[in-house]
């Protein structure tokens, strides 16, 4: 790694920061001691300040930055900061591509609904997600709504209403669901007074968008 670190003023160690933007999110402070969790889509972890360790099944090793797959069981160990990237699936089936505008549009439909949509049968639909997306249909689907409570939270609603309105069936489904794909609670990110800052910029690389952040 040569490129210089980044800015404190980006993300003060007591000031973490989420940016969330169309299918992808990220993710600059402290680690949180996060227990074990599985994602719902790709995620590029890296040490900030120094290497963490990685633990993936009964496999444990110290890295300075890993590429996580999506329902990968894993827990990552760190004192210092460090950087989540969230990514969108690199998508090679527009069917597919068209599904996920869909479902970041309106998470509460089903797959027979998006299914319909792209005028194929549900066991088709569900076939070419799992095959191009890397995720399965319902993992991707919590993880619209997660960027959809994120958004409502950044707009000034409370996580009962937001969770709600994402399509969640209680307080107590949205908890679960945010630790499992996190390793943390919402409560406990947002009680470490982290700010979410929002773009509606698809096209915005997402490096180019942090280092914008934090030089202005």
């Amino acid at each position: 790694m040569t490129d210089a670190a980044l800015p404190e003023t980006c993300c003060p160690r007591e000031r973490p920061t989420i940016w969330i933007w169309p299918g992808q999110a990220a993710y600059l402070g402290p680690s949180l001691r996060l227990d074990p969790h599985s994602g719902s889509v790709h995620c590029f972890a890296l040490g900030v300040d120094a290497p963490f360790l990685l633990r993936v099944g009964d496999d444990e090793r110290e890295v300075r930055s890993a590429l996580i797959p999506p329902r990968t069981r894993h827990q990552v160990v760190s004192d210092g900061r460090m950087l989540f990237l969230y990514l969108e699936p690199d998508l090679g089936d527009d069917r597919v591509r068209t599904a996920l505008d869909v479902l970041r549009r309106h998470p509460d439909l089903s797959a027979p609904q998006v299914a319909a949509e792209l005028s194929l049968s549900t066991s088709r639909f569900l076939h070419l997600f799992s095959a191009h997306a890397g995720t399965s249909f319902r993992r991707y689907r919590l993880w619209a709504r997660m960027l959809r409570v994120a958004a409502a939270v950044a707009a000034g609603a409370d996580l009962t209403r937001a969770s709600a309105e994402a399509g969640f069936a209680s307080p107590s489904h949205f908890s679960d669901v945010f630790h499992d794909m996190f390793g943390l609670t919402a409560s406990t990110l947002l009680g470490s007074n982290a700010r979410i800052v929002l773009d509606t910029d698809s096209n915005r690389a997402p490096a180019t968008w942090i280092t914008s952040e934090c030089t202005s």
